[in-house]
């Protein structure tokens, strides 16, 4: 059996049986970025409490292959399936094993791009900290690194965010200049609690539309809308060089349908009702209704 202390730390690990060569392993860089990218749209991921620390990431139940794709790529982590309200999630979660969690620390040191994210992290740092100044282990620790990274779509970070944070949607839009009365309207969204990382993330896009406030269960969150064509493009672009993971990656193959179908009648004033009709249909099921209505 283990032996712990009041904490929950596992006081069989010294500063000698852990490598810094098994901290510092190296991942793929687009599989980090990616990760760091989702960890950084999602609230809660980084857990401190007076007794343990805990890295916790959950999913739908659809989208459960996100989970085993960030275990099956770190080599570490539990799974497990929870109840939750009237439905199931999935839940990784990095907790009790102090050389796991010094991976995660040497992952996520100094490469956030959220200032929010960047101060729970903090949290994290100073609790392992202490756990390890108790079993003597303080030298495996990496100096805290509070550099904030800038957006770029040159890396996979932007694609890991919009696993979690980004909304590809369309319908029938009223018109009174059509004869027909509708036209289709296809957008996509971002949205995020905090309103700096999405400025970074409409700067690195150059899109023209403001951030909005949004208002869901007294909790201010924010939106950002690609309405044009042109920003609409940069991000089919920038997925096309950094695919999604999860079942996400469905949800936005309906919704290239519909955007080709919009560039078409751009062109050439068609529209193919019946088509356009069975495409939403196809995207509709795919869209998790929660998600929709916080944005």
């Amino acid at each position: 059996m283990k032996k712990v202390n009041q904490q929950g730390t596992n006081i069989d690990v010294t500063s000698e049986t852990i490598r810094l060569s098994d901290l510092k392993m190296r991942y793929k860089k687009s599989f980090l970025n990616w990760f760091i990218g989702f960890v950084e749209a999602n609230e809660n991921v980084f857990i401190v409490n007076r007794r343990y620390l805990r890295f916790e990431i959950n999913v739908s139940l659809k989208n459960k292959d996100i989970i085993y794709y960030i275990k099956n790529n770190l080599g570490f982590g539990k799974i497990r399936k929870l109840k939750f309200l009237d439905g199931v999630i999935i839940e990784y979660s990095v907790q009790d094993n102090i050389k796991h969690l010094l991976k995660l620390i040497y992952i996520f040191n100094g490469n956030f791009r959220s200032i929010n994210k960047e101060s729970s992290f903090s949290l994290f740092y100073k609790k392992l900290r202490n756990k390890l100044k108790k079993i003597a282990a303080l030298d495996l620790l990496p100096v805290y690194d509070s550099t904030l990274q800038s957006v770029s779509l040159i890396n996979s970070w932007l694609a890991g965010f919009i696993e979690s944070r980004g909304l590809f949607y369309a319908r029938w839009h009223k018109s009174k200049k059509l004869k027909d009365g509708k036209e289709l309207y296809v957008n996509s969204i971002f949205w995020h609690l905090d309103i700096d990382l999405l400025q970074k993330i409409k700067e690195a896009l150059k899109l023209a539309g403001k951030i909005e406030v949004k208002s869901k269960w007294n909790l201010s969150f924010y939106k950002l809308e690609l309405k044009n064509m042109n920003e609409k493009n940069i991000i089919i672009n920038y997925l096309n060089k950094f695919n999604l993971k999860g079942e996400k990656k469905t949800r936005y193959k309906y919704w290239i349908s519909l955007f080709n179908i919009e560039c078409k009648y751009i062109e050439t004033g068609i529209q193919d009702f019946d088509q356009i009709d069975i495409a939403l249909i196809k995207l509709n099921k795919t869209i998790d209704e929660g998600e929709l209505s916080k944005v």
